[in-house]
């Protein structure tokens, strides 16, 4: 809504002109442009835009209240040979419903993203202790580990979990994401299906 004053020669107030102009489209365009920019468009989760956003906000956080984050880089075992034997189609329902079983594990306050491929992340603030950490990771390797079905194939996964704590084991973002990473190459290289927290080397 727009108002402009309408004035006499003598400068008196003749009308006011009012135009209405509907912006519902362009308002709904915005949003689903933003929706794109920043959530994965197979899973609805955060994509690795929005991710970073959310992790930067969380550190800051936690670097005020002097508390600590826990970030978890979670694999998909085996995902491959699901992908190549049942197609792709099979395994992005697998992925959709991988995601949602990992989002109903976390706690409210934690935020799930897909980094690509069949690789998730979770920042989980305001932690006290270890056990906070590894409560919330045995919930969401339990829940992968439920047999899925896909269209009337019946698979099994499991998830390979990095875990690297702010700002014990990183004091930046993309620090904390590799080592992380780091700690998911561990897990797998300990035979998968399990979790294993950063260690400097």
């Amino acid at each position: 809504l727009s108002i402009k004053v309408i004035y006499n020669q003598d400068g008196s107030i003749r009308m006011y002109l009012a135009i209405f102009s509907d912006i519902t489209e362009k308002k709904q365009a915005d949003e689903i442009i933003w929706k794109q920019a920043n959530y994965d468009l197979l899973t609805g989760l955060p994509n690795r835009r929005l991710f970073s956003d959310r992790l930067e906000h969380e550190m800051k956080i936690a670097h005020r209240t002097n508390k600590s984050l826990a970030l978890l880089f979670i694999d998909l075992d085996h995902f491959k040979q699901i992908n190549d034997t049942l197609g792709h189609d099979m395994g992005d329902i697998l992925l959709v419903n991988a995601s949602k079983r990992i989002a109903d594990a976390i706690r409210e306050s934690d935020t799930v993203a897909r980094m690509g491929g069949d690789e998730f992340t979770a920042i989980l603030p305001q932690i006290n202790d270890s056990a906070d950490v590894e409560r919330v990771v045995q919930s969401i390797m339990e829940k992968l580990t439920e047999e899925f079905d896909l269209n009337g194939h019946r698979v099994n996964v499991s998830a390979s979990i990095g875990i690297a704590i702010y700002p014990r084991d990183a004091q930046t973002s993309k620090e904390l994401l590799q080592n992380a990473d780091k700690a998911m190459y561990d897990a797998k290289i300990q035979g998968r299906s399990r979790f294993f927290s950063y260690q400097e080397k």
